[in-house]
This record gives structure tokens, sequence and C-alpha cells, in this order.
């Protein structure tokens, strides 16, 4: 995750404003590990910025995505979720909740090469899907 002066040297680099609200959006989400979508930091910030609207949120993880800063997240929801953390990890997906976990595993950095016909790779992320351990935790209990 850059710094607040990181953030803002990579701005003033693109010539594309820093804005007060920007910068909010983009340290309520690296100060948050549960990959939040558009909406959950629009309500999260929305009483400190009352001026804020939702789509100067989804505007600006745009942005931020298309500068590298934050990662677009694959989620079992129709809304998008989004992480600050954009060295190489890889996620693991709630099918219940919708929680998204972060995986760390250097193996999954580096898997054999394939080739796609019509394709060609540029990288690679894995998505583990499953139940995380509350959902598991609850489905137990319901069977007994």
């Amino acid at each position: 995750m850059k710094t607040r002066e990181e953030i803002q040297m990579l701005f003033k680099e693109r010539k594309i404003p820093l804005t007060h609200q920007r910068l909010a959006v983009y340290e309520e989400l690296s100060s948050r590990t549960d990959h939040p979508s558009a909406e959950t930091l629009y309500d999260s910030l929305k009483k400190h910025y009352p001026s804020l609207s939702l789509a100067t949120v989804y505007k600006t993880l745009q942005t931020l995505s298309e500068m590298g800063v934050v990662a677009r997240i694959p989620s079992v929801a129709a809304q998008a979720r989004f992480d600050a953390r954009t060295s190489k990890h890889h996620h693991a997906l709630c099918g219940e909740c919708g929680r998204i976990l972060d995986v760390f595993d250097p193996r999954l950095n580096s898997l054999p090469s394939t080739k796609v016909a019509h394709f060609q790779i540029s990288g690679h992320s894995v998505h583990f899907h499953g139940l995380c351990a509350d959902c598991a935790k609850a489905r137990r209990t319901k069977t007994r």
C-alpha cells in the first residue's frame, strides 16, 4: 500500500487533481482488509464527507485501478470489490457471505505456463471458492 506522499506524487505525475475526497477513498480502502465494495466505502465515508457522492467513490476507484494503485477483485456478488494491497497475492471467496480473504502462497505465483488458443496471457491470479470458517461452522451447526 502506498503512503499519502506516494499517492500525492502519483497523481501529480499523471496531472490528475487529487481532491480530499479521492485521498479519503484511498486511505479508507487502504486501512481495510475486507475488500470492500464502492457502496461499503461510501457508507464508511459519508458521515465525515457529507458532500461525497457514490458516483465520486466509483470514479475514484476506477481512476485508482487504472493507475495500478488498487486492484478490482471479482466476487461472487454482482458488485465489484477492491483491494489496496497490490503486491502479488491471491484470494479465497466465500460463496455464502461474500467474504474475501487474502492468500499469500508463493507457489501460486509461478504456475506452469499455459497456452490458450487465440489468447496472449499476461498474468494470472488465483481465486479459491468455498466457505469461510464462520460459514462452514454455521453450516455444520445447521446440519446437526
